[in-house]
């Protein structure tokens, strides 16, 4: 009986440190670092080795020739000094005297940010703003506007509010404020959000004529011109833009699209072009007329098949027999995703030849 228990005890203690590394993740949950009764539950679940080796001492066993008091007293240093290296005693700290260790909290006359004081908030007339994701760290008292625990300079008090119900912008009778930055140049009496084509709010705005990504200037545009691409792409008659920078100087604005069914690939008039970011240019000898979208990262047209990974520049894939070149999806007993007549590939690469070529 004692063999079984100490087998079950090993284990169980091997697998503490596991359990230690990975106890953060139990406070991913939004306000989990803040509940008390969370905070004290996990950190009783963590204490786990401790009755387990006082087993031991209570009954006079020893694990591989060790006591069960030092087992007990080892167990409880150890415990003790990995809860202070992963911050569980100030975690509970905060959480018995009220002070919430993420996000603001306001308590006996102080106002804290994760746990830190407010210098000069006044407690009396402080308020959180803002409900969601993008507000949080917003809030004002009856003089200042912070952001993050910090002071936001110039914002005025009385006007500062929401740009829209997203609450990631936020405007005063003065300036745009995106993650508690002024944006330079923005007027808040021109400013709004470029809708994508679904008609949300996307990264892209417009402060009347001059076009900004986030809070990055861009420069100076049409604004009835300007539509969304991808999240991260925008084009005007004249332009593509990724982000804030101006890509594929030789693309042809007004025809430039996306491929059917990929946010990879895009084509105009005269050309089939890779998306890759500032990376984007265009695929030689691709045929925008023809071209066509398969699985795994293949296209072909109608003189080739071409193959894409990751971010990596589409490739003309030339040794391929067009003509009977198909994607076939993952396969297990052959370990390959496409196939024609001569072999099986896998990412653009022969995995087995099937038979050898005719010589040209």
């Amino acid at each position: 009986m004692l063999l079984i228990f100490q087998i079950i005890t090993t284990m169980m203690l091997l697998f503490w440190p596991m359990v230690m590394m990975m106890s953060p993740m139990a406070f991913d949950a939004p306000g989990s670092e803040n509940n008390r009764e969370h905070i004290i539950g996990m950190m009783i679940f963590l204490c786990y080795p401790i009755p387990l080796c006082a087993l031991y001492w209570i009954f006079g066993a020893e694990l591989f020739g060790i006591s069960g008091r030092t087992l007990t007293l080892g167990a409880t240093v150890i415990i003790v000094l990995a809860m202070s290296v992963f911050g569980y005693g100030s975690l509970l700290k905060n959480a018995l005297n009220g002070i919430a260790s993420s996000g603001y909290s306001n308590v006996n006359n102080q106002v804290y940010y994760n746990a830190r004081p407010v210098a000069g908030a006044d407690s009396e007339t402080f308020e959180v703003l803002g409900n969601n994701y993008y507000s949080q760290g917003y809030a004002r008292d009856n003089k200042q506007v912070y952001f993050r625990g910090e002071l936001l300079a110039d914002a005025d008090v009385a006007s500062f509010r929401p740009l829209d119900s997203d609450e990631e912008y936020w405007v005063d009778n003065q300036k745009i404020y995106l993650g508690g930055k002024a944006i330079p140049g923005a007027d808040p009496a021109q400013f709004k959000r470029v809708p994508d084509a679904w008609g949300s709010p996307s990264a892209y705005a417009l402060s009347g004529t001059t076009l900004y990504y986030d809070a990055r200037r861009i420069g100076e545009v049409n604004p009835d011109e300007i539509s969304i691409v991808t999240p991260f792409l925008a084009k005007d008659s004249q332009r593509i833009y990724y982000q804030e920078t101006t890509i594929l100087p030789m693309a042809d604005a007004p025809s430039f699209a996306l491929l059917p069914d990929t946010d990879r690939h895009a084509r105009d008039r005269s050309v089939v072009y890779d998306l890759i970011g500032d990376r984007s240019a265009p695929i030689a000898g691709a045929d925008p007329a023809t071209i066509e979208v398969l699985n795994r990262g293949y296209l072909k047209d109608a003189n080739h098949i071409y193959h894409y990974k990751s971010y990596d520049p589409t490739q003309i894939l030339h040794d391929v027999d067009y003509d009977s070149f198909v994607v076939t999806d993952w396969d297990d007993e052959t370990e390959s995703e496409a196939r024609d007549r001569y072999a099986l590939y896998m990412n653009g690469k022969v995995v087995k030849q099937l038979a050898e070529k005719a010589a040209q």
